[in-house]
């Protein structure tokens, strides 16, 4: 293999890292504003009363968390069981706190 294409073939390998990062980051970038949203909603509905339909949107929000680290990890080529998998809930955890 001649230096010219191990050198190709390294910034292929490069350019392909780069491109699922920032594929990554806009997935989470944009799935993370529906875990919030959920939180905010949680607590406009709760604010009326509702408290039942407020702790299921939480726990929505929490699943919708857990699939946006899931995807965010898949995207990135990683091993999706990890101990980072506790930040997939820190929204809800909040949003428990601010809610009640």
């Amino acid at each position: 293999m001649s230096t010219q294409s191990r050198s190709t073939a390294e910034q292929l390998v490069a350019l392909r890292r780069v491109q699922r990062r920032v594929a990554a980051i806009a997935f989470f970038a944009i799935a993370i504003h529906g875990v919030i949203g959920l939180v905010v909603v949680a607590e406009v509905v709760k604010g009326q009363g509702r408290t039942s339909d407020a702790v299921l949107l939480l726990a929505m929000s929490a699943v919708f968390g857990v699939v946006t680290y899931v995807v965010t990890r898949l995207i990135l080529g990683a091993r999706v069981m990890s101990p980072w998998l506790a930040l997939a809930f820190v929204p809800t955890v909040v949003g428990i706190f601010w809610v009640f």
